[in-house]
């Protein structure tokens, strides 16, 4: 698949068929995940990848899902939440694999005296988007899970993690079902969203 296909193509799935996903496959987008930037090129990233299915299963405990109560959304943002929220823990469940990209914490995100954390963390994320769309370039669908409130401890603790680790998202993916929902989105084009030299 072209580059700007790619880009175009990738979207956040949320239903997935029952089907495995080729080791080969899996393993040139973890590859390409790998190969994203890093903060001084030191690549302190450790991916935790789930494809046996009683693993994910397990995984899926301990992310909740959210209650929507919008019934008629008037907003991409409304249908978006009417589409993910329910969603948290059965596009898990459903899911033929979960990455989880754990990054070595050099630095303190809320240091008062710099930015430094946001180093790493923002190479994470690089490597989470390799990953998302090296998944499309596969032909897969994928979506992220940020953990919340009581979720990064808990996943923590079930993997056994070392303490000084940061998981910034869950990364998972799957064959998209035909029927998957889809939410429209915001759109940001050069023309509503590029400031050439000034604001």
């Amino acid at each position: 698949m072209e580059f700007y296909e790619v880009i175009n193509k990738r979207r956040s799935i949320r239903q997935f068929e029952d089907r495995e996903i080729p080791r080969e496959a899996l393993e040139r987008i973890l590859d390409a995940g790998l190969k994203a930037p890093s903060s001084d090129h030191q690549r302190r990233w450790e991916l935790v990848t789930f494809t046996d299915k009683a693993a994910i299963l397990e995984l899926a405990k301990l992310v909740r899902p959210y209650p929507c109560r919008i019934r008629e959304p008037k907003t991409p943002q409304q249908e978006m939440f009417q589409i993910a929220y329910p969603r948290q823990r059965t596009m898990i469940q459903e899911s033929a694999c979960v990455i989880l990209p754990y990054f070595r914490q050099k630095y303190a995100f809320d240091n008062p005296k710099n930015d430094y954390g946001l180093m790493d963390y923002g190479g994470a994320w690089a490597l989470v988007e390799n990953l998302l769309l090296a998944a499309t370039a596969e032909g897969l669908g994928s979506v992220v899970h940020i953990p919340v409130k009581k979720e990064p401890e808990q996943i923590k603790a079930f993997l056994k993690i070392p303490d000084g680790y940061y998981l910034p998202a869950l990364v998972i993916l799957g064959y998209a079902r035909k029927d998957a929902l889809v939410p429209a989105q915001v759109k940001a084009t050069v023309e509503n969203k590029v400031h050439w030299n000034k604001w």
